[in-house]
């Protein structure tokens, strides 16, 4: 991994170089990273489940915790820099003192999701918001008393009966589950909190919910100060959802509506296939980062479609606004910044 300047357009021949900082060396790949501007911390999810931390200011390495069983797929940090959130190809989300890498919280859904793409948290509602590959949207509170479970639950991911894996064989045996070490090498978390099963929004995109993110009034149709949570789909479309008060501590009833708690307010483009992979804000206008390298701009009070730039020659996989630029980066290895096209 190397920490680079500014690069500027394509990423084809005729550009050029970054200079070239320094480089951070490690034995997996970095599947993605995220910087903290209060810490001053780089911390980086791999392949092999590891979350690996470097200084900014010294480059020295700080923390090397195996974090997840399987590859990390995200990670999020709150701009307070309280809370880091991770998510990976198992069915756990871990949220760590960015500090300390203290395990705070071991998450996890009643259903099998499949790989969890993405994670964002909401301040206001202290709701932590998941997108998995079963094309669901899922959320619990951290406050809520009735959330939390035994660490040795038996409805946990690793414990629960599979009806795939754990079925019996002819004759009324099966297979015992095998033991990965690498479970072995995760810190205990202090509290494990169980998603309740009907804080679950099936369907939410007709794709894997490949990105997510919380932001504050980007649109007129919510206040100012109003929270709302933006996803991103592999069926290609973006949508907008207003978020309704946490479900902390109340009783789930016969009649509970989850749309109380999550309704979509917009959808973006069409379901054209091309995955959005990665998004960002910036004020009312949003960037979206799809496959084939193209980056999309739409303004979220019209929305309308603004602009449709080839960014990269490979799919768009990271953006991000800082220093009033649009960063993005590549499966081609290929890390681009521009000015924000209006």
């Amino acid at each position: 991994m190397a920490l680079l300047t500014s690069t500027d357009g394509l990423d084809e021949p005729g550009h050029e170089a970054p200079e070239l900082l320094h480089k951070l060396h490690h034995g997996s790949s970095v599947l993605v990273l995220t910087v903290s501007p209060v810490l001053e911390y780089i911390f980086a999810g791999t392949e092999d489940g590891e979350i690996i931390v470097w200084s900014l200011r010294t480059f020295a390495q700080i923390h090397h915790i195996q974090a997840h069983k399987r590859s990390v797929l995200g990670l999020h940090l709150t701009q307070d820099g309280r809370y880091l959130f991770s998510s990976a190809g198992d069915p756990i989300v871990n949220v760590w003192c960015p500090r300390t890498m203290e395990r705070l919280y071991e998450i996890y859904s009643m259903y099998d999701v499949g790989d969890i793409f993405s994670v964002a948290y909401c301040v206001k509602l202290d709701t932590v918001y998941i997108g998995a590959q079963d094309t669901s949207i899922q959320w619990v509170s951290l406050n809520d008393p009735k959330a939390v479970v035994a660490h040795d639950s038996e409805r946990h991911p690793y414990r629960r009966y599979h009806p795939f894996f754990d079925s019996k064989a002819v004759g009324g045996t099966s297979t015992p589950r095998t033991i990965d070490e690498k479970l072995s090498l995760v810190p205990k978390a202090q509290t494990v909190l169980e998603m309740d099963s009907s804080n679950v929004l099936k369907y939410a995109q007709y794709g894997y919910v490949y990105c997510m993110l919380v932001a504050k009034g980007p649109t007129m149709l919510v206040d100012a100060d109003e929270e709302v949570l933006i996803t991103g789909g592999g069926e290609g479309t973006i949508k907008v959802w207003k978020l309704g008060e946490g479900t902390a501590g109340q009783e789930r009833s016969d009649d509970y509506d989850p749309s109380k708690f999550i309704k979509e307010l917009m959808c973006l483009g069409t379901d054209d296939f091309l995955s959005v992979m990665a998004i960002a804000v910036d004020g009312s206008f949003l960037y979206a980062g799809k496959l084939k390298g193209i980056v999309e701009l739409w303004d979220l009070d019209t929305k309308q479609k603004l602009r449709v730039v080839k960014a990269h020659q490979g799919d768009v996989m990271a953006l991000n606004m800082a220093w009033g630029c649009l960063w993005s980066a590549s499966t081609t290895g290929s890390a681009a910044v521009r000015s924000i096209f209006y």
